[in-house]
């Protein structure tokens, strides 16, 4: 899934910590900072 397809299901099922898979297979984060914004986190 792409970070913007990503980000709106983070928002859509109001998670604050999002695991996904980007189209290169890799294992992305997003967390929402206590500001709101979501952050990008790469896995290894």
């Amino acid at each position: 899934m792409t970070l913007e397809e990503a980000i709106k299901e983070a928002h859509f099922r109001d998670r604050d910590v999002f695991v996904f898979r980007d189209p290169k297979g890799k294992v992305m984060v997003l967390h929402r900072t206590r500001e709101g914004k979501m952050e990008l986190i790469e896995a290894p």
